[in-house]
């Protein structure tokens, strides 16, 4: 690759980081607002992902020495303790947690289609043959026996498969160290788990009372371990697929949007937790648990959908090289 092109291509933004970095010695970091502290940031990992490319390519020690020490201003804006108080909670929420979603919405697809085959898998199952699947279900949940297919209380039931979904969750993150693997195989089988259970509940039990009991909270903690089964995917596409990285490398720049993305749904986890153990047990009708379920499932497009969404900056013109690379 010829190397001054490849300047010529990045040197906007490398010229915005080493501003933001200069601003931030002379001044503090206070004085960045949030909207450049996010650029650092996204800069910061487009640096350290270019720093290997141009070693790889045999590219030259001025380049590799700029680039280096551009990632380690970067590091040491964003990673001091003022700075990291200035990415407030509120922000995360209210701009970064979606935005991160919605830029990574292929990983959590992918995740909620294996939840959704394991599902699938479990009706087919129990179609073929209709006593052959209350084997497979963990004891606790378990019919009574196999001629008698009456499920077990509903509300334990609900409470049973909220404990579950969670440990779900964060196996389907820590799975993605197997080259997700782990993730792969633990969305399958809860969606498969999940399967037999309704599949019991419907032909054994009052099924309306169980999905009011359980859809209210459900559809929080599901999206929430579709998220966190999509960032377990991205840890492993970045081992399975590192491009020019080393897959040390690719895993550390793949690992700090997952881990924000697993960290936003800690939330949703203690919302559904607190909707299970007010809602669930209240004498309200099934219809009305029913009608707030909906209203969870909007509250969720509309938070990730709209969220966070802003006009984008037009780029600004790009400058001559020589200011790039000092004395080049």
């Amino acid at each position: 690759m010829d190397e001054r092109a490849y300047i010529e291509q990045f040197q906007q933004p490398w010229q915005e980081l080493k501003a933001s970095i200069d601003t931030a010695r002379r001044r503090g970091i206070n004085s960045l607002t949030p909207e450049q502290l996010e650029q650092i940031g996204a800069h910061y990992r487009m640096v350290v992902a270019q720093l290997s490319f141009v070693r790889a390519q045999g590219m030259s020690d001025q380049l590799i020495s700029y680039l280096n020490g551009l990632a380690a201003g970067a590091h040491g804006v964003l990673y001091t303790r003022r700075g990291l108080k200035a990415y407030s909670i509120g922000r995360f929420f209210s701009r970064q947690f979606p935005e991160l979603f919605r830029q990574n919405l292929r990983f959590v697809a992918v995740a909620a289609l294996v939840f959704v085959l394991g599902w699938a898998t479990a009706v087919a199952v129990t179609q073929s043959d209709p006593t052959s699947g209350s084997d497979m279900l963990p004891e606790k949940v378990r019919p009574l026996s196999d001629r008698q297919m009456e499920a077990p209380d509903p509300v334990f039931l609900s409470s049973y498969i909220m404990a579950n979904n969670i440990r779900v969750g964060i196996l389907a993150f820590a799975g993605g160290v197997t080259a997700a693997f782990l993730t792969v195989f633990v969305l399958f089988f809860n969606g498969f788990y999940i399967g037999l259970i309704a599949h019991f509940v419907s032909t054994g039990g009052p099924s309306l009372q169980f999905w009011a009991l359980v859809l209210p909270h459900g559809i929080i903690e599901l999206t929430a371990i579709f998220i966190c089964g999509g960032a377990g995917l991205m840890l492993g596409s970045a081992l399975l697929a590192p491009g020019n990285l080393r897959r040390g490398d690719a895993l550390k720049l793949a690992g700090v949007p997952a881990i924000r993305m697993v960290a936003g749904c800690i939330p949703m986890f203690v919302i559904a937790g607190i909707i299970e153990g007010f809602l669930t047990p209240s004498v309200l009708p099934a219809a009305a648990k029913l009608g707030f379920a909906g209203l969870t499932l909007l509250g969720l497009l509309a938070y990730f959908g709209l969220v966070g969404r802003s006009v984008p900056k037009s780029a600004s013109p790009t400058s001559h090289l020589s200011t790039v690379l000092p004395n080049s």
